[in-house]
This record gives structure tokens, C-alpha cells and sequence, in this order.
């Protein structure tokens, strides 16, 4: 057990959690239990006028409590220290490191009186739960911040202004505030790699041939990034031809404009669904899923920069609600600079991510995981902000089969790519909160994809950063910008698969999550680079197109189950849920896998903590069982919510039976449940 937690960043020793005397001044306890509560606990603490909101780690929880008095919740037996929620943990800690390093420039006064207009920071307050429909809380923050009101942009329970040290210090004070977080400025993350994804296989001809029927039909992907080609919907680039649904100005409302002048959403569109032909590029060229329709949202100003709404849940509502989106790629993230060169932790964008998909657990939302890997880090990792986000699909990238040269660039006479290779510049994890990160790698490398017909972006594609094109409505590109929508692409294939092979039309997002990594082949490399492995999709599809259909008599080995969402009933704290599933022994070797996704509630630490185990039996030869766990790959890293098991067995192998069983270990709410989705194969 930890000595230790970690509040927006702050490291907070156990020993420092001691009782307060009363909670006259605020709403907002840590409660610290002898173990961890229970459902029974919980109900005790509720009697008492306690609603827990958050679970922070180490037995230790966030509750919300109107009375002063605390000495009814002290008196409680599994209650080791109930405390109130301390100022100093509500700046982030990665804004009090920006915070220091102004001060200890500033220069020195000399005793001098200096007139001199204070240092200002842009900075986001999250509120508590709730908090932002209080009457008079957005007028306490601009007084304490010194502002007028009007300056304040406010979004559901966040607020964003620009004030002094002085300012953030007085906003620490207010009840209300739960975090005070830096503005991190974002920046976006810049054929064959459809065969490096195994969707398309070399015929004898020396053609591609796709691997499956799919093709992403009836899928909408929302790609939120700069912009699409020229801003029209109908006049399109032709791999794009009669399947954009809408293009919606993020960045620019104001004037209404979406068009793509920097290249970077047209080539990132094309890689999840262009379908075009060039003849000097060598023919046909095409996404991952050719078929599926595009949302794009265009993210860029007027200017250099990107504007993407504050709190994502504005982002990714319009596409879901409006567009019937259930996939949406965004190739975007924190500038490294602009964060000090530091890694970002577990921010409110990433709890926007969370809380979207808990509340819209049909939402499949990926994420690139950065650009930043070959950059010194304090922490020797480099994924953060919503690339961090628990219920993403964070996605780093590996080179592609095309030669190159430099690592990055296209070039005919460069050698081979190598797609089992991790690109140097891909970010690397775990997240600051120690969680594993990225999910899984695929193809980044001199991607091939659609150019952007803007003037401006065309004069920018001359510069052929990324490698010589011969067709100026294509060009290459490199970065987890171009893995991220390639990984979306399968994303579409594989909710086409669901629809058409099982009539599941609606799957929850854990399961295609599920399906994704339990498909994804293994590189041999540390987690923190490679995550699960490589997208595979034919690997990916197997487990729908193999499924097995009676409580696994068809032996198979593949299969899916989606819970709670799906089907079947999600679990309370302490349930379990089993399946018995059949294994081939045909004499070869196999590897046998299991992987274990759910939607967990917003917040910086697992608030729900399912574990998967596997129990192997029926060896012939009266060998003992096997059980494996799914968090054997995880240690020293914090909980997760991506389990998966992994068991191989040589060629005399003779275990016939694997028994799947998942258990709800800690249910943070009351009376609250979990869904999950577990996806199984035997390769």
C-alpha cells in the first residue's frame, strides 16, 4: 500500500490526512477509511448526511457534507481521519510549478519602490460537482480574480480567465473551486498502411485485396482537427465524394469558415475514410474505412492557433446528438512547451473525455498520444491531458512498411519501413498517474493520405516535409496524428462487423475497445511505448466473425461479451460475472487472450475497480489449473481499466476449458453499478 495520493497533481502523504476540528468554513471532506468502504459503509456515512463524489486512492474519498460538525463522522469505527478539503491541494501542480518559476525570475527590488504590472496566467477553474448552477459562485471568482465578469468564459462546472498570482490565490480560498488548473495551449499532432493494419492482404497480382467485406459502411466519424479542404460539403475532394455530413466551425464561428489552410484535418480525414485513385501514386489509395462518413470539426482560429471548446463536452456533443457519431479521432494535444517541457497530468479535459463517455457509453473516443518522445521529460514519459483520459483510446505510432529516410520522411530509395518498430517521436507513457498509456500503436510513419485543396494549404504541401508527391491531391504526412485516425478507421470496421455479423448495432465503446486491444499483436517492447501492441484487424475481427454462439460448445476460442450495456446486468460491488469458454487443442502452440475494458466515472483515480481473471482446466495429462490475473502486466502501475490476460501454451498443451470471470473489487458510489465488455481469442 502507498503512503501517499495524488490530488490535481499534488502529492499528499497519508500521515498529513489528521482530523479536522469541524468543517465550518466548507462543504468538502476527505475521508480517509481503515479499509476500503463498502456498500455498508457508505449507507452508515449517508445516515450521517456524507455523499461520497470521488474516490482518490489509498481508502481515501472526496464527499460532500453541509453540516460543521464532524465529530458524528469521526465517531464512526471504519473512519480513520475525516478532513477538510485543504487550499493547497486546489492548484494543480503543474500551474505552481509555472508559478515558481515566474517568481524566482522576477528581478530583485533593491528596496526600490518599482511600479510594475504583476505576471498573468490563463488559467481553468473546475468547480465541484454541481456547483456551477450556484447562484452567485461565477461572481465570487471574477471579485476574487480581480476581473470583470465579462472576461470569464464558463462551461458547465469550468471557468476560464486570466489573472495575477495574487488572484489565483484569493480563487483558492472560494468553497466552490475543487481545482486550479494552467491553460495548456494545444497543437496538432502531425494506401499502405492499410496492409500494415491487416485490412488488405498483396494478391498474387501484386494488388491489395481487403481482408473482410467491411468497409465502414453506415459509420459516422466525427474528426475534430483544422479543417476540411476547401470548407464545402458538396464541392469535395474526390475521395470524399457524397460522404461528408457536416463540417462545423469550432474555431471560427464567427465567420463560419471550416476550410482546411493548413492541410493537416484533410490528410487526417483521408487516413479514417478518403477513397481516392491516383494514378501517378500508384492507384487506388484508401482509408482504413472507405465506406463510413465524415463530421469534421474545424478547430483552427483565424490565426496559428486552435480553439477547441473548453470543456470537450461541448466538443463531442454536436457529432453524438446531432450526426449520429459514434466514433470521433482527435489528432490534437498539449504543446509540450507551453507546459514548461513537463508531462501534463489527469486535467479537466481528460475528465471532460471521462464523463462524456460515462454519460454516452456508445462513444468511441481516441486520442493521438503525442509527438513528444524523443524529449527529455522529469518523468521520463510524456502522455498527458486527454490522451490520459481512462475511457480514450490512446493511440502512439510505429513506422510504416513505406521506405524512408530520417525516421519520418517518404523516400523511394530509403529503406524499408519497420511496422513492428515504435516511432522515435512517438509519446510515451505511463500518464503521470502511473496509469498505462497509450492503449495501442499503429501505422505513423509517411502515411499516405488526402491533401487539401485550400490554396494555402497546397502552397504549404510544396514544401514536401514528409516525402515527394507526384499528385498534388495527395501527400504524406507523419506523427500519432496520421495513427490515431487509421486506429479509428478500424474502429468503424469493427462496429460494421458487430452490426452485420451479430445484429449488435449499438455495442458500448468498452467492448470495441476491448476487441481492438485483444487484437492487437504484441511487439515485444515495454508497455510504455507500444501499449497492448499493433492494431490488427483481422485479428480484431476474428473474435466477432468466430464468435461462439452457445455458452461456447462451438469451441471457436473467440468470442465478445458486452455487459450491462449490451446485455446482462452490470455489476454491484463485490459480483462476479463467468464465462466458460471452450479452447482448441489442434497440437500447435496457441495464445490464449483476454482483455477486460469498462467506461469508468470521471476522476483522476479508478473509481470503479473490476479485476479479470482466467482460469485455465481439463488438462488431460491431470496437470493443475492455471489462473492468471489481468493486473500481472500492471505492476507498479496504478489500476487501470484495460485488464487483460495473456497465456501461452507450447505444442503438448492440453487444457480444454477457460473459465472468464470478472469481479466488481470496489464500486466507488452507492448503490452504484458497473457495465464492462470482455473480448477473448485464441490465436
Amino acid at each position: 500500500m502507498s503512503t501517499s495520493i495524488t490530488i490535481n497533481g499534488n502529492v499528499v502523504q497519508l500521515a498529513e490526512l489528521t482530523p479536522s476540528a469541524d468543517a465550518a468554513n466548507t462543504k468538502y471532506l476527505l475521508i480517509k477509511g481503515a479499509t476500503d468502504l463498502g456498500q455498508q459503509e457508505k449507507r452508515q456515512l449517508a445516515e450521517k448526511g456524507v455523499k461520497v463524489y470521488e474516490y482518490l486512492g489509498e481508502n481515501v474519498y472526496l464527499c460532500y457534507y453541509e453540516p460543521s460538525e464532524l465529530e458524528p463522522i469521526q465517531q464512526l469505527d471504519f473512519v480513520d481521519a475525516a478532513a477538510v478539503y485543504a487550499r493547497r491541494v486546489k492548484t494543480s501542480a503543474l500551474l505552481k510549478s509555472t508559478l515558481d518559476g515566474v517568481a524566482s525570475q522576477a528581478p530583485p527590488s533593491n528596496g526600490a519602490r518599482v511600479a510594475a504590472t504583476a505576471p498573468t496566467f490563463e488559467i481553468e477553474v473546475v468547480l465541484h460537482k454541481g456547483e456551477g448552477q450556484a447562484a452567485g459562485v461565477i461572481d465570487q471568482i471574477a471579485q476574487a480574480a480581480g476581473v470583470n465578469g465579462e472576461g470569464l468564459s464558463v462551461e458547465h462546472n469550468k471557468v476560464r480567465l486570466t489573472c495575477d498570482a495574487d488572484g489565483i490565490s484569493r480563487i483558492e480560498k472560494l468553497d466552490a473551486v475543487r481545482a486550479i488548473e494552467q491553460h495548456v495551449p494545444v497543437m496538432l499532432y502531425n494506401d499502405l498502411a492499410r496492409g500494415d493494419l491487416e485490412i488488405d492482404s498483396v494478391g498474387i497480382d501484386g494488388k491489395r485485396v481487403p481482408k473482410s467485406q467491411y468497409e465502414g459502411k453506415g459509420q459516422v466519424v466525427a474528426v475534430s482537427d483544422s479543417g476540411f479542404d476547401t470548407g464545402s460539403d458538396t464541392d469535395t475532394h474526390p475521395a470524399f465524394t457524397g460522404r461528408v455530413r457536416a463540417l462545423l466551425p469550432v474555431g471560427r464561428k464567427s465567420t463560419g469558415e471550416t476550410n482546411d489552410f493548413r492541410g493537416h484535418g484533410t490528410h487526417v480525414a483521408g487516413s479514417v475514410l478518403g477513397d481516392g485513385f491516383s494514378k501517378e501514386m500508384g492507384g487506388q489509395i484508401r482509408g482504413a474505412a472507405p465506406k463510413a462518413e465524415l463530421v469534421m470539426q474545424s478547430l483552427s482560429t483565424t490565426g496559428s492557433g486552435l480553439a477547441p471548446p473548453t470543456d470537450l463536452w461541448e466538443l463531442f456533443t454536436d457529432p453524438y446528438r446531432d450526426y449520429e457519431a459514434r466514433i470521433a479521432t482527435n489528432s490534437w494535444g498539449p504543446r509540450w512547451e507551453s507546459a514548461g517541457s513537463r508531462q501534463v497530468g489527469y486535467d479537466s479535459r481528460a475528465e471532460d473525455l471521462d464523463k462524456f463517455v460515462w454519460h454516452n457509453q456508445d462513444h468511441v473516443i481516441l486520442f493521438a498520444a503525442g509527438n513528444n518522445g524523443e524529449k527529455p521529460s522529469p518523468t521520463r514519459a510524456h502522455i498527458g491531458s486527454s490522451s490520459a483520459a481512462k475511457n480514450c483510446i490512446a493511440v502512439g505510432a510505429t513506422e510504416s512498411s513505406r521506405p524512408i529516410v530520417g525516421g519520418e520522411k517518404y523516400d523511394p530509395n530509403g529503406n524499408p519501413g519497420n511496422p513492428s518498430a515504435v516511432a522515435s517521436f512517438s509519446s510515451r507513457g505511463p500518464s503521470r498517474e502511473k496509469r498505462q498509456k497509450p492503449d495501442v500503436v499503429a501505422p505513423g510513419v509517411a502515411i499516405l493520405s488526402t491533401a487539401s485543396r485550400d490554396l494555402a494549404a497546397r502552397a504549404r504541401a510544396k514544401a514536401a516535409t514528409f516525402g515527394p508527391s507526384k499528385d498534388v491531391d495527395w501527400m504524406f504526412n507523419t506523427g500519432t496524428s496520421m495513427a490515431a485516425p487509421l486506429a479509428a478507421g478500424c474502429c468503424a470496421l469493427l462496429r460494421e462487423a458487430l452490426d452485420f455479423k451479430t445484429g449488435v448495432a449499438n455495442p458500448s465503446a468498452a467492448l470495441v475497445k476491448a476487441l481492438l486491444i485483444n487484437g492487437a499483436v504484441d511487439l515485444g517492447l515495454p508497455r510504455t511505448e507500444q501499449g497492448f501492441g499493433r492494431v490488427d484487424l483481422e485479428r480484431s475481427l476474428a473474435m466477432i466473425e468466430k464468435r461462439d454462439t452457445v455458452g461456447g460448445s462451438s469451441g471457436s476460442g473467440f468470442g465478445f461479451a458486452d455487459i450491462g450495456f449490451g446485455s446482462g446486468r452490470s455489476l454491484g460491488e463485490k459480483q462476479t460475472w463467468t464465462k466458460e469458454v471452450t479452447i482448441q487443442n489442434g497440437g500447435t502452440a496457441w495464445e490464449y487472450k483476454a482483455t477486460l475494458a469498462y467506461s469508468d466515472r470521471a476522476a483522476e483515480a479508478l473509481q470503479n475497480n473490476l479485476s479479470l481473471s482466467v482460469r485455465f482446466s481439463g488438462a488431460g495429462n491431470g496437470a493443475a489449473d492455471v489462473v492468471k490475473r489481468g493486473d500481472e502486466g500492471n505492476r507498479g502501475l496504478a489500476e487501470n481499466n484495460v485488464e487483460q490476460v495473456v497465456f501461452k501454451q507450447g505444442q503438448g498443451g492440453q487444457y480444454r476449458k477457460a473459465t472468464i470471470t470478472v469481479k466488481a473489487e470496489r464500486i466507488t458510489r452507492l448503490d452504484d453499478v458497473q457495465a464492462f465488455a470482455v473480448a477473448w481469442g485464441q490465436y
